[in-house]
């Protein structure tokens, strides 16, 4: 380089330069001449603050993809159009469903950037662009990088290729976000935990709180043909169970919540009631069983993520009929639970009459479940047809403290 040449800008820095402007750039409104380094800042703030126009001005437009690889302009079109629809996931996964699921100072005072990394500057061609006769037109393998606040999690959005237009550095390929923030946004953990107290949530949460329910058991064809004469032809055997919330551990955007249940069987009333203990890891949107692994690291929300991507939630919410859910609360066509009904006409059961109750099925160890939910009390009837008969619980006493 001759002595009148200006230095070359580094793409990331690891240190600030001397005299460098340290403060990010004014994004209330959609960025034209942006540097490849500020790229993340123009896509971050977009996300957070749900500014959609400047979400798609970050992607480069039809024109300039047409003049930059020489395509038709009708090609090129179907090209960013593209880029757009595939990178729709990630905005909507930012996009609150309802505007009270908002956190008060934005999702800025959930989740904080931490660094955008630049991958190789590389020519036309593809090929790592040599500083003495290539143009460094285009970089690949760009990161964006965003911590969780009070956490040590760090989440990744990947954006595969940035390229170099005449006003700016643009997207020019979908972006992708790894699978434990897609996970950690969908089952509402970045909202605030408000939304998880009883004037809110679909189930009373409360310390104290108990749902006692009448449990009937009916033996199938079956087992009725090989039992006794004396046998089949009694009453189905009946007993009570009882879950009872004893604590819950508050932690931010989630709750591991503990139950105790009794089970009282009048045949062995003399030796005492059966006492079981079990948990729940709840978010805004997902309920999942939390065994003693998920409640011994409940302070761990990497942990927690791997955890529920490997778990089947029991509850999905908002529940709207159709509704579908497997693993992680994964909406595909295998699937082990199904909102199938929502009922215009009352439950009754013991407990009182309930109206609005949705009908949920699900595949479960003991064969076929179906749970009568009913937002702002839980379930009031439960049924589970298996090999060996039918159980049916339904409810005959509760206490909500809200």
């Amino acid at each position: 380089m001759s002595g009148d040449d200006p230095p070359m800008r580094p793409l990331v820095y690891t240190e600030l330069p001397p005299q460098e402007d340290t403060a990010e750039p004014d994004l209330s409104e959609p960025i034209r001449n942006i540097a490849p380094e500020d790229l993340g800042y123009g896509v971050f703030h977009a996300l957070v603050e749900h500014n959609r126009e400047q979400y798609e001005s970050m992607f480069i437009s039809a024109p300039a993809l047409a003049s930059l690889v020489r395509m038709p302009l009708d090609e090129a079109q179907q090209q960013t159009r593209s880029f757009l629809r595939k990178s729709e996931v990630l905005w909507s996964l930012f996009s609150p469903a309802l505007e009270s699921e908002n956190p008060v100072s934005g999702l800025s005072s959930r989740l904080k950037l931490a660094e955008f990394r630049v991958g190789k500057g590389r020519n036309l061609a593809g090929k790592i662009a040599s500083p003495d006769s290539d143009e460094l037109v285009q970089h690949w393998g760009n990161e964006l990088r965003i911590e969780l606040e009070n956490s040590d999690k760090v989440f990744t959005i990947r954006i595969p290729k940035i390229v170099k237009t005449a006003t700016g550095w643009r997207i020019a390929q979908a972006i992708e976000l790894d699978k434990s923030l897609q996970l950690f946004l969908e089952c509402g953990m970045h909202l605030s935990s408000d939304l998880l107290t009883s004037e809110h949530y679909p189930i009373p949460l409360e310390v104290g709180n108990y749902w006692k329910y009448r449990v009937t058991h009916s033996l199938g064809q079956e087992q009725n043909a090989a039992a006794e004469p004396s046998e089949s032809s009694s009453a189905p055997q009946e007993s009570t169970v009882t879950d009872m919330i004893t604590d819950i551990v508050h932690r931010d955007g989630y709750w591991v919540v503990s139950f105790e249940r009794t089970y009282a069987d009048p045949e062995t009333q003399t030796e005492g009631p059966e006492i079981t203990r079990y948990n729940w890891l709840v978010t805004p949107r997902m309920i999942y069983p939390c065994m003693r692994d998920c409640r011994n690291n409940s302070d761990n929300v990497g942990y927690l993520l791997g955890y529920m991507a490997r778990q089947t939630p029991v509850f999905v919410f908002p529940l709207e009929v159709g509704a579908k859910w497997s693993v992680s609360g994964q909406k595909d066509n295998i699937y082990k639970y199904e909102v199938r009904t929502l009922h215009s006409e009352p439950t009754v059961v013991p407990a009182g009459s309930f109206t609005g109750a949705y009908e949920i099925f699900g595949s479960i160890e003991e064969g076929r479940e179906s749970r009568f939910f009913v937002p702002g009390t839980g379930i009031v009837m439960r049924t589970v047809r298996g090999g060996v008969g039918q159980k049916k619980e339904v409810l005959i006493k509760h206490r909500l403290i809200l």
